[in-house]
């Protein structure tokens, strides 16, 4: 990845809580990343992708006028999107098997799990950079291609292994 490259990205960063956003833009800046735009709702983020055209949202997901899940699907699905393509991140505490589902079937690019190591943000950004996914436009899906199961998990990501029958 090269760094001067990156001072020219725009970036979305969307957390009701300070100092989650706080760290996440430290480690974009970290990066290379200078242009950052934050906001502390849903519809601020909206507001904001209407005027800007951003080349990465990294979102939470629980706020409190709207979630990510609606940031992403407005990005994916609006008629009037800027950001149809353009990578998405999923910030959460939600664990369970179905909210990871839910996100991945709205199109987030890579969903993480909070507490997250600002190495394992890193880590994320740069395979989505590096390793970019093809995107589709489906009757019922608009995001990445989720079918990747042959690539690599990205660092030191490790694959659930399935349990046995």
């Amino acid at each position: 990845m090269q760094y001067n490259q990156l001072a020219n990205f725009n970036i979305l960063v969307v957390d009701d809580e300070k100092t989650i956003q706080r760290l996440v833009c430290d480690v974009m800046r970290s990066l290379g990343f200078r242009n950052i735009t934050s906001a502390n709702s849903g519809s601020q983020a909206i507001a904001a992708m209407h005027s800007t055209t951003f080349d990465f949202i990294i979102t939470d997901w629980r706020m409190g006028d709207m979630d990510g899940i609606d940031i992403v699907r407005h990005a994916r699905q609006s008629i009037d999107s800027r950001h149809m393509t353009t990578p998405i991140i999923m910030l959460t505490g939600n664990t369970e098997p179905h909210f990871v589902l839910s996100a991945r079937d709205a199109g987030v690019n890579s969903y993480m799990i909070k507490p997250f190591s600002s190495a394992q943000l890193v880590k994320r950004i740069r395979t989505i950079i590096e390793q970019p996914l093809p995107f589709v436009v489906a009757p019922k899906y608009h995001g990445p291609d989720r079918r990747h199961k042959t690539l690599p998990p990205p660092g030191d990501v490790e694959r659930r292994k399935k349990p046995k029958k």
